[in-house]
């Protein structure tokens, strides 16, 4: 391993290649930080010298993330944290954060709800930009929250959180059985639900939902005939089909608007949906101001 004086590595150049990475572009990051791009190439050609490597190579008109920059941007999203988190511990205000609030959560599951935690900030800073990232999987929670490319996350609450997350309770919905009325009746019994043709989404994790798994324990299974990625691409596959779908309740008020709903034939948990985030954050006045607005936002929908 060569020798390296990581004492001329400073915040600032961290944050600079981060925007680069992010962006794929000099350009792109300088207008993110407002600063010039001249400012931006003599920061990441002091970092090449550094570590010894080129960290964005040239391809076409672009850059694209040499193999050491791929492995460096969540350690340094990891490290830019915990710098951050030394001073964000007084008070705050937030007129004079130039930072975007990052929020991951399932947005076409959660529509409703995040629309009403932007209209809360915006109340009170008009001028902030809220970053919504699709959190896809609830596995997803731990690394998005670890790595700092987010704030804060909203997920379906796990059977267990790993230690390194804390949360708070943010809304529940019941579980309902979506159908097209113009093509299918509604679903009584066990029998005719799991008899059913269903579409249902998949977001790329291995791990299984509640439903499946409350079936599981019973000995039942559903005959999945679609799976999809996002709730409004699964509610165009329930329209004007015969399949059913089996989501929260408020999908009927985004998504699913203009479809039936039914209850669910059989005894279901209702989904408890959470507010995540990383224990370094406790106590970040940052992330208790943000968590206070989001609460109260969804608080005042109920």
């Amino acid at each position: 391993m060569q020798d390296v004086d990581i004492s001329q590595i400073n915040g600032r150049v961290l944050r600079i290649f981060l925007a680069v990475f992010d962006n794929v572009s000099v350009s792109k990051a300088a207008h993110q930080l407002d600063i010039s791009q001249s400012t931006v190439s003599h920061s990441i050609e002091k970092l090449r010298v550094i570590l010894g490597d080129s960290l964005f190579i040239q391809a076409g008109r672009g850059i694209i993330p040499s193999a050491h920059a791929e492995l460096m941007a969540p350690k340094v999203r990891g490290l830019l944290a915990e710098m951050e988190a030394l001073v964000d511990m007084g008070d705050y205000n937030p007129h004079t954060d130039t930072e975007p609030f990052s929020i991951a959560a399932n947005g076409s599951t959660l529509a409703h709800e995040v629309s009403r935690i932007r209209d809360a900030i915006w109340k009170q800073v008009p001028d902030k930009t809220v970053i919504f990232r699709e959190l896809g999987s609830r596995t997803n929670v731990e690394t998005v929250l670890d790595n700092a490319s987010t704030n804060i996350a909203i997920s379906v609450r796990p059977a267990k959180y790993p230690l390194s997350l804390n949360h708070t309770p943010l809304s529940s919905s019941k579980m309902v059985v979506f159908y097209d009325a113009s093509v299918s009746e509604p679903v009584h019994t066990v029998s005719d639900y799991c008899n059913a043709r269903h579409a249902a989404l998949d977001f790329g994790g291995s791990s299984k939902s509640e439903l499946a798994l409350s079936l599981e324990d019973r000995g039942l299974k559903r005959r999945i005939s679609c799976m999809v990625p996002n709730v409004w691409l699964l509610a165009e596959m329930v329209r004007g089909s015969d399949m059913i779908a089996t989501l929260p309740s408020q999908l009927g008020q985004s998504a699913f608007s203009g479809l039936q709903s039914c209850p669910l034939p059989l005894p279901q948990a209702d989904l408890h949906f959470d507010l995540v985030w990383h224990r370094r954050y406790d106590n970040s006045a940052r992330l208790k101001w943000l968590r206070s607005v989001i609460c109260d936002a969804i608080k005042s929908s109920d």
